[in-house]
């Protein structure tokens, strides 16, 4: 499953049980929001580029090889503040799997 958004891309890569292996990219200086990264919780790893994490009032800058580990359902954007492309890696828990309430 691959979802296309305007300055960027979602692709599902792996699913099993509550378990969805993720990758994301963004076009330079665009921001990405998208629901099947809301995880029960998560991990993102950037491979390529500059990611900031919005999550509530809190916000991380990841370069590559970086990683974040979120535990919460909270909405999470991603934004790409460099003019590269950006791609980041994730695996996000959802329990209840892909027909878990407010998800795709």
């Amino acid at each position: 499953m691959s979802i296309q958004h305007p300055g960027g891309r979602v692709s599902v890569r792996y699913r099993t049980g509550d378990i969805e292996v993720v990758m994301t990219e963004v076009d330079g200086g665009a921001a990405l929001v998208e629901p099947v990264l809301w995880g029960q919780s998560s991990w993102h790893l950037v491979l390529d580029g500059q990611a900031i994490f919005e999550v509530g009032g809190s916000r991380w800058e990841l370069l590559p090889e970086a990683s974040l580990s979120l535990d919460s359902a909270t909405p999470c954007t991603i934004v790409n503040p460099s003019p590269s492309r950006l791609r980041v890696l994730s695996v996000v828990s959802n329990p209840g799997g892909p027909g878990q309430e407010g998800r795709p």
